[in-house]
């Protein structure tokens, strides 16, 4: 803990990086120069909860190691303290950027192009490379870091599960986790978690790479809110235009499929 508050100066507010649900996320630096970030769990009376997230998220980042994944240093757990210490990824979250800039940098196509792959990477380490399969059930813009370079390296793995790796086994029943507009429709009706519940959340982030909105956005137009279904209404209206001037596209590709 001495180590942490020298690193940190005491939890300073001029440190404050970041905040979620977890706790509040401090900026640091080790006595070496290595610049990291601690994640310190809130005070609070939901400590079942932040508990259970917390030896979830350091039993998941003890076993994973990946370039697009945030790298894991170690972690204090002491009396009422919960501490989370990573890497520090200094060029903001992917929604900082798309939401009109992060320090007058705007990405473009190619970039993004780039930050989509490096999460497709990330993905499939953890579905398939890791030592034990991981399903993250949180992959949205705001877990995913980028460095100084917009590389992109995917964090927070507090709601992360150990996967499906027996043969016959399809899914894992569980309470839901994730955050609204990614989650899998099939896993909030069913409560069955597979690897395509995160291609599912990748799919809408996708959608919002491309378009800069967030998958919901209250102050728009009822039709418009739920970016993807506003995105599959354009794209039937589009492909219907399309069949009115190209002979039979619209029952090539619907009716016939």
């Amino acid at each position: 803990m001495e180590e942490i508050l020298q690193a940190t100066k005491n939890f300073s507010r001029s440190l404050k990086v970041g905040q979620g649900g977890f706790g509040i996320v401090y900026k640091g630096t080790l006595d070496d120069g290595t610049h990291i970030a601690v994640k310190r769990a809130k005070k609070s009376m939901h400590d079942n909860h932040v508990s259970v997230e917390f030896q979830s998220e350091i039993k998941i980042l003890g076993q994973i190691e990946h370039f697009n994944l945030v790298r894991f240093f170690g972690y204090l757990e002491d009396n009422d303290e919960r501490v989370i210490v990573v890497e520090y990824v200094p060029n903001g979250t992917l929604r900082e950027h798309l939401d009109g800039g992060f320090r007058g940098s705007y990405l473009d196509l190619s970039s993004r192009l780039d930050i989509a792959v490096d999460v497709a990477h990330a993905v499939t380490y953890l579905h398939m490379y890791a030592d034990n399969p991981i399903i993250h059930r949180d992959i949205k813009s705001s877990n995913i870091l980028l460095t100084e370079n917009l590389r992109a390296k995917v964090a927070d793995f507090g709601f992360a599960r150990l996967g499906v790796n027996e043969a016959g086994v399809t899914h894992i029943s569980t309470q839901v986790r994730g955050t609204a507009g990614y989650l899998d429709p099939e896993y909030l009706r069913t409560y069955h978690l597979t690897d395509k519940s995160d291609v599912f959340s990748f799919g809408v982030l996708l959608v919002e790479l491309t378009s800069a909105r967030r998958p919901i956005e209250r102050k728009r137009i009822l039709e418009e809110r739920v970016t993807i279904k506003w995105v599959c209404a354009f794209v039937f209206h589009t492909i219907n235009v399309m069949s009115l001037k190209k002979n039979r596209l619209f029952r090539i590709l619907f009716i016939n499929s």
